[in-house]
């Protein structure tokens, strides 16, 4: 049997306080089915769990989040900063962090500069826009918080009831403009799929069968050896 992730117990209080708790399915801001502390693989709208469910289904999330971030670190982390990649890459997606400068600047050595670097996801489509969420700027702050060992809460400007139902957490987020948009659509378009720089599931799924089709493993990520294989 193969271990989970480690998971702690900040990281879980920081994603339950920014997801909330949601027994019935909802579409989030972004429009993906979505339920529990934001589930959202194979929801359908119309179901129904109980928290114990909810909690399983974050904690299965969770380490597999972090395994991702594992991955794709490559260098020293503290349970905190670990713990707020896992957070960023739960909400975002993996493909996110491995094209993101927020990885790049870290994997060199650059903490500080990683760090800064939370602050650049934070919007999102509603509607065919590309806005900033509440929601998001206040768990990108919380999350950059959490990654230098400070006090996310109070970085976040929340309190402990949580965030308003309004501010729910989109499941992906356009990859903010510059070098990450840019590898995002080229990936989508090396893919003959919607070029909106969104590296969500749909993304994911795509990628996941271009890697299986070309005798990769597939992990969904757009790693140096699938962007080898794309020419990218």
């Amino acid at each position: 049997m193969i271990a989970k992730p480690f998971v702690s117990l900040a990281t879980i209080a920081l994603v339950q306080h920014f997801e909330g708790l949601y027994l019935e399915a909802y579409l989030c801001p972004a429009g993906v089915p979505t339920i529990g502390y934001g589930h959202t693989a194979g929801v359908e709208l119309g179901q129904v769990i109980t928290r114990v469910k909810a909690e399983e289904f974050l904690l299965d999330d969770m380490s597999n989040a972090l395994a991702q971030v594992d991955a794709l670190v490559k260098v020293p982390v503290t349970d905190d900063q670990r713990g707020a990649l896992g957070s960023f890459t739960f909400n975002l997606g993996a493909g996110n962090l491995a094209s993101s400068t927020l990885l790049k600047r870290l994997n060199l050595g650059d903490v500080d500069g990683a760090g800064r670097e939370f602050a650049r996801w934070t919007k999102a489509k509603v509607d065919g826009r590309t806005i900033d969420l509440p929601g998001l700027v206040a768990r990108r702050a919380a999350e950059a918080a959490l990654f230098a060992g400070g006090d996310w809460m109070a970085a976040a400007g929340t309190s402990s009831g949580g965030l308003h139902q309004s501010q729910r957490q989109p499941q992906m987020a356009p990859a903010p403009a510059g070098a990450e948009a840019d590898r995002v659509i080229a990936i989508q378009r090396k893919l003959a799929i919607t070029a909106d720089g969104i590296y969500g599931p749909a993304t994911t799924r795509a990628v996941q069968t271009w890697q299986r089709n070309n005798g990769l493993v597939a992990d969904g990520i757009v790693g140096p050896r699938t962007a080898a294989a794309m020419g990218l």
